[in-house]
């Protein structure tokens, strides 16, 4: 998804946010020049997720202040949500359709999104678990879904967060009981950014002692086509089927034409618009049948 003037605004508005705390306003007058001069430049495959590694970068280096670091964080709600596993797999398995209400958890996990959301509230995410897990999949896109598992051959699943992996781990194992011939590969990101999950996540939450795991070797907020590794690209395009978490791997990936299912929450102004959704309302779409309104 190409850049567009309401996440360009964005960008600019949450940079201003940021340096509010300093009394120089020379200086930060200069800075937002900077930042607008930077997304002004933005090339033809740019998109925001692209253009927030080298905001990051210019922050840092102009205000020589080094990123916030949220190991502590992402250990939180991996355990968080390793805590309620066991009963979250219970009742996936006493549900009537097992992949479509892991799917469900998996999607209600997509809350824990530090980047997209000003504050996240542990309490919400629990509530959101035990009350929300009711909205079904889009029926259409879901029936498309099972179709193309049932005649493919490889699988690639796009983690997004922290936290959230735990439910994508549990997705995971049903989709392998499923389609016991399916050969799944699971991608994550492959240089730490905000709160997304990487290989250690996956480690920690021990999703790599049952299915393929590689990073995707990027720091992008998502799957970025130009930056990844060869191998990541190699996995894409060669699956049969693609599940992509998160609006980071939709704004990275929207228009690419691969076979995409993208699974996540409608978190800000933008995605809300596009998709005519009310705040945090769950999406379930093919990146060849969705023509979002831009």
């Amino acid at each position: 998804m190409r850049m567009n003037p309401f996440c360009m605004c964005c960008a600019v508005n949450k940079q201003e946010k940021l340096i509010r705390k300093f009394n120089d306003t020379d200086r930060k007058t200069e800075y937002m020049k900077q930042v607008m001069s930077l997304i002004a430049n933005a090339g033809p495959q740019d998109c925001a997720p692209s253009i927030s590694i080298d905001l990051k970068k210019l922050y840092a280096e102009y205000w020589d202040e080094k990123p916030e670091d949220y190991t502590a964080v992402k250990h939180e709600f991996n355990q968080l949500m390793l805590d309620m596993e066991k009963r979250l797999e219970d009742n996936i398995r006493n549900s009537s359709d097992l992949l479509e209400t892991a799917l469900l958890y998996a999607r209600i996990g997509n809350y824990i999104d530090f980047a997209a959301l000003s504050h996240v509230d542990k309490d919400t995410m629990l509530s959101m678990i035990e009350s929300e897990n009711k909205e079904p999949l889009d029926s259409i896109e879901y029936k498309h879904f099972l179709e193309d598992l049932s005649n493919a051959s490889s699988f690639v699943y796009l983690t997004d967060n922290c936290g959230e992996i735990v439910m994508d781990k549990l997705v995971i194992r049903i989709l392998k009981e499923l389609y016991p011939s399916l050969d799944i590969a699971v991608i994550v990101r492959g240089i730490p950014v905000i709160n997304d999950a990487t290989l250690d996540d996956a480690e920690e939450i021990g999703m790599t002692s049952f299915v393929k795991v590689i990073g995707n070797g990027s720091g992008v907020g998502g799957t970025w086509l130009p930056d990844i590794s060869e191998e990541a690209r190699h996995l894409l395009d060669t699956a049969d089927v693609i599940l992509a978490k998160g609006q980071g791997n939709f704004e990275t990936l929207n228009d690419c034409g691969l076979n995409i299912y993208y699974l996540f929450l409608c978190k800000c102004e933008w995605f809300q618009k596009m998709f005519h959704a009310r705040p945090l309302q769950g999406m379930f779409v093919n990146e060849r049948r969705t023509i979002p309104d831009r």
